[in-house]
């Protein structure tokens, strides 16, 4: 299943890196390759259909914030919707909200099966997938992650500009873009006046 993907292991710590490529190989990444340093990633060549980029809880926060905003922001549209997952152990809950707020696709804490762990990265294959688009966040929909959160009535009713993107990832033709919608916050909010 993942042998048409790349995997991206970005993590300053090589023996991060060595133990996580042993087990990203017998998962059956087809190309696998360790980024040292994040601002490396712009120059990598997003070569095969999907690229997973895998990020370590040996990173900084900064990294992982550089990282994302390097893998968001590629000039190849797709590869924008790359999968972006953190591989960690024990993790407390205001870390995991961090990394979710960050734009990462998925956690993965150790230790854990292979099986499991394939399992987890499958999610990320072939369904449907929304992504959100606003002033200062692109990733995947993270509301659901922050239901005690005392603005999420404000983000789920749209009173902010944003736009979804519906995704699939398929390990052959890559990302595709099902579907655009644009929110206009002000249009939303004249037609509520004019309606109430």
């Amino acid at each position: 299943m993942f042998n048409r993907s790349s995997a991206f292991i970005i993590c300053a710590d090589g023996t991060w890196a060595k133990s996580f490529h042993t087990v990203l190989a017998e998962i059956g990444f087809g190309h696998i390759e360790h980024i040292s340093k994040t601002k490396q990633l712009s120059a990598v060549p997003f070569s095969r259909p999907l690229q997973f980029c895998f990020l370590t809880q040996a990173s900084t926060s900064e990294e992982i914030r550089l990282a994302t905003k390097i893998v968001r922001g590629h000039k190849h549209e797709r590869h924008r919707f790359s999968p972006m997952i953190m591989l960690a152990r024990e993790l407390s809950r205001p870390a995991i909200y961090d990394y979710i707020a960050a734009g990462l696709d998925d956690i993965l804490q150790f230790p854990c099966s292979l099986k499991f762990m394939s399992s987890r990265l499958g999610r990320q294959l072939n369904r449907q997938l929304k992504y959100y688009e606003t002033e200062d966040y692109f990733g995947p929909d993270r509301r659901r992650h922050h239901d005690d959160a005392a603005d999420v009535g404000d983000r789920r009713v749209g009173r902010s500009d944003f736009r979804r993107h519906l995704i699939r990832r398929d390990p052959f033709k890559g990302v595709e873009i099902l579907d655009i919608y644009d929110h206009q916050a002000d249009a939303q909010n004249v037609q509520r006046e004019q309606a109430g």
